[in-house]
């Protein structure tokens, strides 16, 4: 018959069981945490920004270019790059995103731009510094602008225009009304 280990070590080698267990299960949990919505934990969104979790809703920066077409309902040139971007998501949102496009690029980004959100509007003021820009477009649908029978759900304003190189700045705003 075999000989038990004396007390002391059984209960030793019980304690380190359960203290494995619970850091198991505390890492598993710290894992998926973020994207359970559990509040200051993070996680990465489904298009590649890493994302944080706050009491009211979670907040995404940098952003990625395909977050911002997701958001933005826009669709932009592959080769855009990113400059920055934050999204913020609570009862309502807030999107806002500085990017470039090469000189390659910049007449289908500024098609999508206008696919999305309308013509060039003359005279509205911009949210981009436009010193050295030339064809400066400023879109935007603010309750001034337009007369659609039922306003939009969110209000933006884009600003672009073109520099000597032919590379495109865009700067855009969004939130929900």
């Amino acid at each position: 018959m075999a000989e038990r280990q004396p007390k002391a070590i059984r209960v030793i080698e019980g304690t380190l069981l359960m203290a494995a267990f619970v850091l198991i299960a505390l890492a598993i949990v710290t894992q998926y945490a973020g994207g359970w919505g559990v509040p200051y934990f993070t996680f990465t969104s489904e298009r590649g920004s890493p994302c944080r979790n706050n009491l009211s809703g979670y907040t995404c920066t940098p952003l990625t270019l395909a977050d911002l077409e997701f958001y933005g309902d826009v669709d932009l040139p592959d080769d855009s790059r990113m400059l920055s971007g934050t999204y913020t998501a609570t009862h309502d949102y807030r999107l806002t995103a500085r990017l470039d496009v090469p000189p390659v690029s910049a007449k289908s980004a500024l098609d999508g731009l206008k696919e999305a959100y309308g013509d060039c509007q003359k005279g509205h003021r911009t949210p981009l510094d436009t010193k050295g820009l030339h064809s400066v477009c400023v879109l935007a649908n603010d309750d001034t602008q337009g007369t659609a029978a039922e306003p939009s759900s969110r209000l933006y304003l884009v600003g672009t225009g073109l520099r000597k190189d032919g590379s495109r700045p865009i700067v855009l705003t969004m939130r929900s009304r």
